[in-house]
């Protein structure tokens, strides 16, 4: 049998995995009206030197940005300014030193939290850029949200009602591992009618605890897991509730927003400064290593997602790289390279999977079955492709080879 052949019929079994860990990134939620990371980033700081009562916070962050190197997005903004905190924070006058300036912590903190607003607001309500094709720039405000749900409630839809049929009393919760702030995928599950725990106790205001994780890998009632590695726009801490984490609903006056050490919960990148504090971080990524511990005979999906945090791309090659591993890791890419081609080229070769722009990869081999003509490139990587891939099969012509 040819390496394609083998490899496109490995691929349609991987499909319908009775235990599947999806891993997305921001990717997933661009055609829902939501900016990728640079976009945001541009967004955020436009918002910050046009607003007159941001004038301090834009002071701030200017200089914080002279000093990161070139190609830095808003996430290294926050992990420096939470690093600068941190510094405050055991320093004797409660400040660090910015631009050649000493800075208190506390007008530290009003910039880290100004830029956490900014992220919440631009993403509860849309933002896409203006576009080298002539499309203008959208931005959704309150009242006038740009946001569509749609793609979202079909992939969910697709996995649990298409994928899988007749056999969710044989079939495991799916995990969604996500480092996207946006609460699309808790809302599609919710629209569909899908059960699933997150780590928050409660109704519409809900506490943080992490034993609902702990007991998800037992609960059968249960078909979603959400583990959220970056935080969310819902996430508030309350100073003023012992830095307790709640998920909370838009605008609500409690708990109590008015205090100082009070925010928006976003974790971007390792920093002293949340890692000090009383947050779930710690055990959400603690879980992602289990979810990908050696036993689990399971598909790793990764969709939306640019192997841009080395955090994450640490734990996802020391276990799948690991020779006792049964995870096989299927990836929806635009092209072959990077860290997949790292880890296709190693001796866990055969568990990778790469559908790419020009064609499918398993390890270092490929790109097999090409796009037919006319069509160009196959577009099974982007997040309604990889949908129409669960909901339809394989495309004709490779499923007509592999007969």
């Amino acid at each position: 049998m040819t390496s394609d052949i083998e490899a496109a019929r490995q691929l349609d079994r991987h499909l319908r995995a009775p235990k599947q860990v999806w891993l997305t990134g921001a990717g997933i939620s661009f055609g829902a009206g939501l900016p990728l990371m640079y976009a945001l980033t541009d967004r955020v700081f436009h918002l910050l030197s046009t607003n007159d009562d941001d004038a301090d916070a834009h002071k701030l962050v200017s200089a914080v940005r002279d000093d990161l190197p070139d190609g830095h997005h808003v996430e290294h903004v926050l992990s420096h300014l939470g690093d600068l905190i941190a510094l405050a924070e055991r320093a004797g006058n409660a400040s660090a030193v910015v631009g050649g300036e000493r800075v208190k912590k506390l007008r530290l903190q009003a910039a880290h939290h100004t830029i956490l607003r900014h992220i919440r607001n631009i993403l509860r309500w849309g933002y896409q850029p203006a576009t080298d094709d002539g499309k203008d720039e959208r931005v959704g405000e309150q009242g006038k949200p740009i946001v569509s749900i749609d793609d979202h409630r079909k992939f969910i839809r697709t996995l649990y009602r298409v994928n899988r049929a007749g056999l969710d009393e044989r079939r495991d919760a799916i995990h969604f591992v996500t480092t996207n702030y946006d609460t699309l995928i808790e809302d599609a599950l919710s629209l569909e009618r899908i059960s699933y725990t997150d780590g928050f106790s409660g109704g519409a205001i809900a506490a943080w605890d992490e034993t609902l994780l702990t007991a998800s890998f037992t609960d059968q009632r249960l078909k979603a897991i959400i583990t959220k590695l970056h935080g969310s726009i819902d996430w508030y801490r309350s100073g003023e509730e012992n830095g307790r984490v709640f998920r909370v609903r838009y605008d609500d006056i409690y708990p109590s927003r008015s205090d100082d050490n009070g925010n928006v919960v976003i974790y971007p990148q390792s920093t002293k400064y949340l890692a000090s504090r009383e947050d779930p971080f710690g055990y959400l990524f603690q879980r992602f290593r289990s979810l990908l511990s050696y036993d689990r005979q399971q598909v790793l999906f990764i969709c939306g997602y640019s192997f841009g945090d080395d955090h994450i791309d640490s734990i996802i090659g020391q276990y799948i790289l690991h020779p006792e591993s049964k995870t096989t890791l299927v990836a929806f890419a635009s092209t072959y390279g990077g860290k997949l081609a790292e880890w296709g080229a190693s001796a866990a070769g055969d568990r990778i999977f790469v559908l790419a722009k020009d064609g499918l990869y398993r390890g270092n081999r490929g790109p097999y079955f090409s796009s037919p003509a006319p069509i160009i490139e196959r577009d099974w990587w982007t997040f309604s492709g990889a949908t129409n891939l669960l909901e339809n099969g394989l495309p004709a012509d490779i499923a007509e080879a592999i007969e």
